[in-house]
């Protein structure tokens, strides 16, 4: 408070103070060291990949750690990514139960965030999205693991698409190498490009269509103003 008084004294009129909240990273009863040396603290910065499933549906695809020292920011690429399990573990969450609990909040938490933006992109103008097909297929969500009232919390931290794609992309790779089975993520990153490619290639078709079908097909007509296609009845 008084940091800021002082600043606002130093101010013009149109000026102003921008004030962030201070997350500090949770501090868990880790395992004993290995060494005798001393244990800096450290912190934890999770990073998630989303995609846009079928449906326009937010899916859950890759989860990638990054420890790092707890005085500055963990940044990408700062240290090698490793899973969220081990990564608990590691970091004192023990019981099972509650890492498990901890994994399904942050799929929550990620898809959330994914399906706030669809939301916000589906108000805004073709103009205001960048063109008249532009929208997000991938998302990166970070969050910081931090402790709150003696609970852990999930604080998401930003959002960025190149940057978590890099990360989890690698996490994949180093699995692979050392003979894990493949995960989910080239299948769903396939399968939202794959969609989008279908999208264009139907783009500004025209289509005879003979019979319309019932109300429980109106959903037909939607997808195809969303495909860019030109519906024709015959007679018209």
């Amino acid at each position: 408070a008084r940091a800021v008084g002082a600043r606002l004294r130093g101010l013009r009129e149109e000026d102003g103070v921008l004030l962030e909240a201070l997350v500090p990273t949770a501090r868990l009863p880790a395992p004993p060291p290995r060494s005798p040396a001393p244990r800096l603290p450290v912190a934890l910065r999770i990073c998630t990949l989303v995609c846009r499933s079928w449906g326009d549906r937010p899916q859950l695809c890759q989860v990638a750690c990054g420890v790092g020292r707890a005085e500055a920011p963990v940044r990408h690429g700062a240290a090698l990514p490793q899973g969220l399990d081990s990564s608990l573990q590691q970091w004192g969450v023990v019981a099972p139960s509650q890492r498990q609990a901890l994994a399904t909040r942050l799929r929550g938490a990620a898809e959330a965030a994914m399906a706030a933006l669809l939301a916000t992109e589906a108000e805004l103008s073709p103009q205001q999205r960048g063109g008249a097909h532009a929208h997000t297929d991938l998302l990166g969500v970070d969050f910081l693991l931090a402790c709150v009232d003696d609970a852990l919390e999930l604080v998401a931290l930003s959002t960025n698409s190149q940057r978590c794609l890099e990360t989890c992309l690698l996490v994949e790779a180093m699995g692979r190498a050392v003979g894990e089975p493949p995960g989910d993520l080239p299948r769903l990153l396939a399968e939202a490009l794959l969609h989008r490619a279908q999208c264009h290639l139907v783009e500004g078709k025209d289509i005879l269509l003979i019979g319309a079908g019932g109300v429980s097909k109106s959903f037909v007509w939607e997808a195809a103003r969303h495909y860019g296609l030109r519906v024709r009845r015959p007679g018209c």
